[in-house]
């Protein structure tokens, strides 16, 4: 069962597929990820790059972010994700695009907003979280801490992976803040430094 850890929609119960191409992220593991981010969530703006049954974006915005632009290069899972908003009542907050990463990144990035979030949860040792944050086009959606804002605001990236997948220290233009790992899965944080 996957469901809302916190916020505004605690304890709401979420679909998934019944699909091995799917792995909702396990409820402890999605407490701690947010716990670790959790001074950057309200207000945010959200691009959730892999999201499956969007339980990664919805929990973000149980918890206050502005506006969260979903992805999914499945078409059940962008059903799954609609009927999911519909059910917490954040509609009007998000987007469903299906597609893969680079057509998400190039549908957000012709709206010139800037995103305050990654969320990356990409089927494993696919070497994915390295394509996408290396995305030329995904580096113009980042904050990258000039904007006068204080303390100054830069986008960080939350990547899930296999334990065994060790990320390295910097990736393009991000660079790690810190890794956690939980049973076979690690979180890491990847701070955007700029070009």
């Amino acid at each position: 069962m996957v469901r809302v850890i916190a916020g505004t929609c605690r304890g709401r119960k979420l679909k998934t597929l019944d699909s091995e191409a799917t792995k909702p992220t396990l409820d402890r593991v999605k407490e701690a990820m947010f716990s670790m981010i959790a001074g950057l969530i309200p207000g945010a703006v959200v691009l959730d790059l892999f999201s499956g049954n969007g339980s990664l974006g919805i929990e973000a915005l149980s918890r206050g972010a502005e506006k969260c632009f979903f992805c999914d290069i499945s078409a059940d899972c962008c059903r799954m994700i609609r009927e999911n908003l519909s059910a917490t009542g954040f509609d009007a907050c998000s987007e469903v695009i299906k597609g893969d990463f680079s057509e998400a990144i190039a549908a957000v990035g012709n709206r010139k907003i800037q995103a305050d979030l990654l969320l990356l949860d990409p089927p494993y040792r696919k070497g994915l979280i390295g394509k996408a944050l290396t995305d030329g086009r995904l580096q113009k959606l980042c904050r990258r801490g000039d904007d006068g804002s204080f303390p100054p605001k830069k986008t960080v990236a939350v990547c899930e992976h296999a334990r065994e997948e060790e990320l390295p220290d910097g990736i393009g233009n991000f660079r790690k803040i810190k890794t956690k790992s939980y049973g076979t899965v690690s979180v890491t944080l990847y701070e955007f430094c700029g070009e």
